[in-house]
């Protein structure tokens, strides 16, 4: 697991991270910032005795991308870039014009390398609930969720259980469209997560992009999606629906009223898309809580405890 931590930095810097003690099975989240001790968010905060000037920064940069900075170029202009085990290295620093409102980060000084984790069955408390006993299939379910609580973990593993089927119900044929990558994991274009056997990843482009191509050549039962955000995000679930599809889909959110005001919701909860809101929260020793509600806002169990299988 140590070496698995090592891979984000080249050797000459690695000394310091080797007797750091880390390991990557609890973190989740490294920040470096120039000049300024590095962070790791694993469990609580931590701050370690490392810190890296401009030129560091620029070698971490050019080892993560292979020494190809250029083949990095399109997902540099997302202000990221995904390297293999399906890890988000999120970059910034000074910006340069590529194009009319397209900006490409020139001098790399801040760097957030967050840790794809995969914790299988985590979803198994719950995901009887975004059934419809009467059709026996998965209904539209929206995950909300503070940032940071593990939105796209459940989601992830919520869509292998529907994927792969489960004691009570058989699998289906599952469609993701994973914008960033961080669902399935994907480095170029193969997901490297376990989604589930019958499932298919369309990683690049937008939502609604993906759910047209999802709709037209690969007829899934259910089509997932992570943090809706606008009223295109919006536009494409109500597409998904009259096509036929149950949406699963995560936003950023307290509680089901304060995803209720945004803009891009209130058209959706109107008209009752859903049919499951699974809000997630925090407990004592970070353990992290479920509450499933109709989608009329009733509660359907009390809080489930989400623990991943060891």
């Amino acid at each position: 697991m140590r070496d698995q931590l090592l891979q984000f930095f080249p050797e000459r810097l690695r000394g310091a991270w080797d007797k750091s003690g880390l390991d990557i099975r609890s973190v989740q989240e490294i920040r470096l910032r120039v000049n300024q001790p590095v962070r790791v968010l694993a469990g609580g905060e931590r701050e370690l005795p490392i810190r890296y000037d401009a030129r560091d920064m620029e070698d971490i940069f050019r080892y993560l991308c292979h020494d190809s900075v250029y083949a990095y170029e399109e997902e540099r202009k997302q202000g990221y870039i995904m390297v293999d085990g399906g890890h988000r290295i999120g970059i910034t620093g000074e910006l340069a014009a590529m194009e009319p409102g397209v900006y490409i980060a020139k001098y790399i000084r801040y760097i957030s390398i967050r840790i794809a984790h995969e914790q299988k069955d985590i979803a198994r408390n719950i995901v009887r609930y975004i059934y419809d006993k009467d059709r026996l299939w998965p209904v539209n379910t929206l995950i909300i969720s503070p940032p940071g609580v593990g939105k796209t973990t459940l989601l992830r593993d919520t869509i292998r259980l529907l994927s792969n089927g489960t004691e009570e119900y058989g699998g289906c044929n599952v469609g993701v469209v994973d914008e960033r990558g961080e669902i399935a994991g994907a480095y170029r274009g193969s997901a490297l997560l376990d989604c589930g056997g019958r499932t298919d990843v369309i990683t690049g482009g937008d939502k609604q992009q993906g759910i047209s191509i999802l709709v037209r050549t690969f007829a899934p039962r259910v089509i997932a999606i992570d943090e809706i955000g606008g009223r295109r995000d919006a536009d494409a679930i109500f597409y998904a629906g009259v096509s036929g599809c149950s949406i699963l889909a995560t936003a950023h959110g307290s509680s089901l009223k304060d995803i209720a005001s945004k803009n891009e919701f209130a058209e959706l909860i109107r008209q009752e898309v859903f049919q499951r809101f699974i809000l997630l929260s925090h407990g004592n020793n970070n353990d992290r809580y479920a509450l499933v509600l109709d989608g009329k806002g009733n509660e359907l169990c009390g809080k489930r405890l989400l623990r991943a299988c060891v």
